[in-house]
């Protein structure tokens, strides 16, 4: 993987656990663990929220979509999707009366740091219904990041409670583009 050296947090990564889990049960999450590599299942086993490499969240990201995808990037999305409910908690309720879509993504762009030591999440309205994300100044891009990234925003998305929510990659670095670019609309 190489490249230079970027940091996450290490709640970060355990949530690809708790996706095998609660998606596809106990013996799903041995199998997870037993697919791990040693850094990784070490970094399972020890709690606390202590900052690890990026390279440890790729690999649990790739091992959720090799063990119960199609081993594409596919399923990042979803894991994506249920980190941003893990990440909420008690709030949820509370952001599903007051903030608007939007402000929700602006918010969760000022919280970028709290969980990467590179890098920062960009939010530029357009319009009233449509947001841009752009990942910005994050030396390491990669697929797995960028599509569970995309499942992220989809889902908070959705927490304002819009009818509908739709989010795509309008660009990705880690696809030979200049930057990468989120485009959130709803209704």
């Amino acid at each position: 993987m190489g490249g230079s050296r970027v940091r996450v947090r290490a709640s970060a990564v355990r949530v690809r656990e708790q996706f095998v889990l609660a998606r596809y049960g106990k013996l799903a999450r041995e199998t997870f663990r037993k697919e791990a590599s040693r850094e990784l299942a070490q970094l399972l086993a020890t709690p606390g929220d202590v900052w690890v490499d990026f390279d440890l969240f790729v690999e649990a990201t790739g091992r959720v979509c090799s063990l119960f995808g199609d081993g594409t990037p596919t399923l990042a999305r979803a894991v994506g999707a249920f980190g941003a409910e893990a990440n909420m908690g008690p709030w949820r309720s509370l952001v599903h009366r007051l903030l608007s879509p939007k402000v929700i993504l602006e918010v969760a762009g000022m919280l970028w740091s709290h969980h990467y030591d590179a890098g920062r999440l960009v939010t530029t309205a357009r319009g009233d219904t449509e947001v841009s994300l752009k990942i910005q100044d994050f030396p390491r891009p990669h697929l797995m990041h960028c599509m569970s990234v995309e499942g992220w925003c989809e889902r908070t998305l959705a927490f304002g409670r819009p009818k509908h929510v739709s989010v795509h990659q309008a660009s990705c670095r880690a696809r030979g583009d200049d930057c990468c670019e989120l485009i959130g609309r709803w209704e």
